[in-house]
């Protein structure tokens, strides 16, 4: 057995440094009130060590741990993504631990475990390493959306994401179980080259149950993505949980869960005839729910939750293309939406909030941002262009985005689906629009408060002015990406 562990050089070091935090804030954290400001700044140097270490593993595809845990250049391109995520994330929470120091450390432990968790399941080549991948990070992922404990919605969020995700945990190892019962194997090289045909007869041949297996495993793993149908516990999460865990859970989270099935489906199932009739099946439900379950939002927080399903939508409508163009269009989409998340979710880290559950739901109300164009115009214009970027409205990144996707669509002969995810796309632009609308032209009945924190500012600032400069470096980041992409 080769166990190499330079290959998970990268996981070991973020994993050791949540547990480094821990350490230090048990010895220390009570004899210095304020040693949560050298917690974060021990997270924030972990991430970077971190990150090079995961340059070091820029190297050709290589196989570790008796075959169970693979590396290469998308694997550490994206860990190197979910890391860099991470890092901004620790920037935007300083004013959360700063409030709630006596689980300061806890809360960064929860968000270095969660990502390592993410990245070992971007790199499990084995069911046995991509389910313990998975559930090291749903646990952590249960802890942060019950973090806040003096809230009833805090504490309901993390009991239904607990639960339901109970649910698709059960169902993602009954399916590895039939395909170990019935192929013997559960490592990725081995059914690859036991399943992964084109060929009809040879097809046929496939037994039943792995295939169901297969499909319960991708149920699974679209109710992680917040896929519909499978998508229920995402707007009560999104809103009940603290802005910050809301933060990770809509970039970090679903980044990492979204490389995972991209990799599990490119190793695994490409060559199915008829598989891609299930991904465009959930693409136009998530499309659907996504454009029309938002329209009747009046809290941001649900708004945004039913705007990531619709995104999921066209990720899976990539997905459904089969092709190489086609996944690295998925990989850039992923990436766009995760820099679109981190300074839309990280406006709402901004916002003051109270110990009372209705006055936060008044504060995360639509509403509650009208005049923000005239006390706070900086913020105001970094959110109205993340807004237009999500909608898809050019020449911002989204726009592009989502014409990847499209191409790759109607170049693969899915012209219907392409348009009708152009129609639900125009039809999410309204809801966009009106939070622009709200911010410009409405006049307040009590201005917003903002928090002071220059960090998270500085962030919403900077992923806008991303999201507008971007078509500067659109041709060299998409071929960047496409070189990553290897089947």
């Amino acid at each position: 057995m080769t166990l190499n562990f330079s290959l998970a050089l990268p996981e070991i070091t973020l994993f050791s440094g949540a547990l480094l935090v821990l350490m230090l804030d048990t010895f220390l954290g009570k004899k210095f009130k304020e040693f949560f400001y050298t917690s974060h700044l021990i997270s924030l140097l972990v991430c970077a060590v971190t990150i090079f270490t995961i340059f070091l593993t820029f190297t050709p595809s290589a196989l570790g741990f008796n075959s169970m845990f693979a590396s290469n250049s998308l694997t550490a391109f994206s860990k190197g993504v979910a890391v860099a995520l991470l890092t901004l994330v620790i920037l935007l929470s300083l004013n959360f631990i700063s409030k709630t120091p006596k689980i300061s450390a806890e809360f960064l432990a929860l968000l270095m475990i969660a990502t390592s968790g993410g990245m070992i399941l971007i790199s499990a080549n084995d069911f046995l390493v991509f389910y313990l991948g998975l559930e090291l990070q749903a646990l952590s992922l249960y802890l942060l959306a019950a973090l806040n404990r003096d809230s009833a919605k805090s504490s309901e969020a993390g009991m239904k994401y607990f639960i339901l995700g109970c649910l698709a945990s059960g169902l993602l190892l009954f399916g590895i179980t039939l395909i170990y019962g019935f192929s013997g194997t559960v490592n990725f090289t081995a059914l690859n080259n036991l399943y992964h045909t084109d060929d009809l007869e040879a097809f046929k041949n496939i037994p039943l149950a792995v295939m169901l297996g297969f499909i319960l495993v991708i149920t699974a793993m679209f109710f992680k993505i917040s896929a519909a149908p499978f998508h229920m516990w995402t707007p009560d999460v999104y809103e009940g949980s603290a802005a910050i865990s809301t933060t990770f859970f809509a970039t970090i989270a679903k980044f990492t869960t979204v490389i995972a099935l991209l990799r599990l489906f490119s190793s695994l199932i490409i060559g199915w005839p008829g598989i891609e009739k299930i991904f465009l099946l959930v693409a136009m439900a998530s499309l659907i729910i996504g454009s029309f379950g938002a329209i009747f939002q009046t809290n941001i927080k649900r708004l945004l939750a039913y705007s990531s399903i619709g995104h999921v939508g066209f990720i899976l409508l990539g997905l459904a293309a089969f092709n190489k163009e086609a996944f690295a269009a998925c990989v850039f989409y992923i990436v766009i939406y995760a820099a679109i998340s981190i300074g839309s979710f990280g406006f709402l880290t901004l916002i003051k909030t109270k110990n009372s559950d209705k006055e936060n739901d008044e504060l995360f109300s639509i509403s509650s941002l009208a005049g923000l164009g005239k006390t706070n115009p900086t913020m105001a214009f970094s959110l109205a262009v993340l807004m237009f970027s999500t909608a898809g409205i050019p020449p911002l990144a989204g726009f592009f985005s989502k014409l990847y996707i499209l191409m790759a669509a109607v170049e693969r002969g899915l012209l219907f689906y392409a348009v009708a995810a152009i129609i639900f796309s125009v039809i999410s632009a309204f809801y966009y629009l009106r939070i622009v609308k709200v911010m410009y032209f409405d006049e307040p009945k009590k201005p917003l408060e903002l928090e002071d924190c220059g960090n998270a500012k500085l962030i919403v600032f900077l992923a806008a002015i991303f999201n507008i400069i971007l078509i500067f470096f659109l041709n060299s980041i998409f071929t960047s990406i496409s070189n990553f992409v290897t089947f």
